[in-house]
């Protein structure tokens, strides 16, 4: 049912506000039991979740030209039985402090709605917001959970982030990259981080970091977006981070071997409970 057309080619269509919720199954799964620190984590070494979907779909629907676009906001995240799992993975998403993941993409659509009732528009354009939430890795010890975000709410383009979060599961709790690297150890470590940066980026030792990038004064920074995987330590400069939008992102992965003499005790631990897992399985 039409309720009403706006000027300048803004349709609102009734009752087209309810979510969409799509469920697919996936799973990573071992038989081992297994302890952390002498004690049960996790009940067991497995990891079986489901995929969930929730869509939103703006009542509001652009018209151009003849063509009809409508701003929508889509989550899909992974659905654990045990709640504390799913907590980590909704602190991933819930960044501004939304109570839950319908009310996240529910304010995406309201801000729309918001802003064609607000002003006169000529050309109305559609919104997209995506986020989808993959874990990346998985230990009995470790979990990395990754938020890869696209939003379009006007302008030029879109922007995207990808943020990457390191968990352990005895406390459930976020690991800083000091509970890998030694504070003391850090400036060693960020010089090997730059050497291999440098290569990425086909740089030489002396070449500056002033021109092309946007290091403050020139200087090599850790991107504070780190993660793990099973070989190294990863870190991941978003868009506008350290380059122009269209240089893209950059991502570079400190091998473990290159700095086992850095890392703190519970780092070497955590590494060498990692490589022996993924070696068993």
């Amino acid at each position: 049912m039409l309720i009403s057309i706006f000027k300048h080619k803004i349709v609102k269509i009734a009752f087209w506000t309810f979510p969409i919720i799509m469920l697919g199954c996936q799973s990573n799964k071992t038989d081992k039991a297994h302890q952390v620190n002498g004690a049960n984590s996790v009940a067991k070494d497995t990891m079986t979740y489901e995929m969930r979907t929730i869509k939103e779909i703006s009542p509001y629907i652009a018209e151009h030209d003849d063509q009809l676009d409508t701003t929508f906001a889509e989550v899909i995240y992974p659905v654990f039985q045990d709640s504390n799992l799913n907590n980590l993975v909704q602190s991933t998403i819930l960044i501004d402090g939304e109570p839950n993941i319908q009310t996240y993409a529910n304010n995406f659509i309201e801000g729309y709605g918001n802003f064609i009732e607000e002003n006169d528009l000529n050309y109305p354009i559609a919104w997209t917001k995506s986020t989808k939430v993959n874990i990346s890795l998985y230990s009995p010890e470790l979990i990395c959970i990754k938020n890869a975000t696209y939003e379009f709410s006007g302008g030029a383009h879109g922007n995207s982030f990808e943020n990457i979060s390191v968990f352990e599961l005895e406390n459930f709790r976020k690991l800083a990259l000091n509970s890998f690297i030694s504070d003391n150890k850090m400036k060693e470590f960020t010089k090997i981080a730059e050497n291999i940066f440098r290569k990425a980026e086909n740089l030489s030792d002396t070449s500056s970091l002033e021109r092309d990038y946007f290091f403050e004064e020139g200087k090599f920074v850790l991107s504070a977006n780190y993660g793990i995987t099973k070989n190294g330590i990863v870190f991941h400069y978003n868009p506008y981070e350290i380059k122009p939008y269209a240089a893209g992102t950059t991502t570079i992965v400190v091998p473990f071997s290159e700095v086992k003499d850095l890392m703190t005790e519970t780092g070497k631990l955590y590494v060498r409970n990692l490589q022996e897992y993924f070696q068993s399985i």
